[in-house]
């Protein structure tokens, strides 16, 4: 029982070691992330009505098609968006080797971030303040409780290495 406790510390203590020696890197890549979410939030806030209209059109079908599809393949959405983080993984890893490829990095993360700004921004416009809120929560905090991290922490050990 006291070797699986010591293991947990000492993961505990890797990854506070890697967070107290790369602070500068862990921030410049929050403050990126968080660069990325505020441009997708200032992007939806700046369009035009008609836009917003075929948004909401496109969220209302979608929502629509979901409710009528009685066999949702649930384990082969899970196997896609596995794999698709997976790949972003590796992609970031990939770029994160040479210098070259750290400015990829970067876009990656912004890209990111955008996209969840954009979502946030988007879900909340449609939805309204109240039920878009308890729409993310349900749908997308969870899943981000792990992404977000993931990336950060990935993208940090491939630039430090550089």
């Amino acid at each position: 029982m006291r070797k699986t406790k010591r293991k947990g510390l000492n993961i505990k203590n890797t990854i506070y070691e890697h967070i107290t020696n790369n602070s500068k890197e862990y921030i410049v890549i929050t403050l990126i992330f968080l660069i990325g979410i505020f441009l997708g939030v200032m992007f939806i806030n700046n369009t035009q009505e008609t836009q917003i209209s075929e948004i909401t059109s496109y969220l209302d079908n979608f929502i629509e098609k979901l409710k009528n599809t009685e066999n949702i393949e649930s384990i082969k959405i899970l196997k896609t968006s596995i794999f698709g983080n997976i790949f972003l993984a590796v992609t970031l890893w990939f770029f994160g080797t040479t210098v070259i490829g750290i400015p990829v990095v970067f876009g990656i993360i912004l890209y990111r971030g955008f996209c969840l700004g954009y979502t946030i921004a988007t879900i909340t416009t449609i939805m309204g303040i109240g039920k878009g809120i308890s729409f993310i929560l349900i749908t997308l905090l969870l899943q981000n409780i792990i992404f977000i991290p993931s990336i950060i922490a990935i993208a940090v050990s491939r630039i430090q290495i550089i």
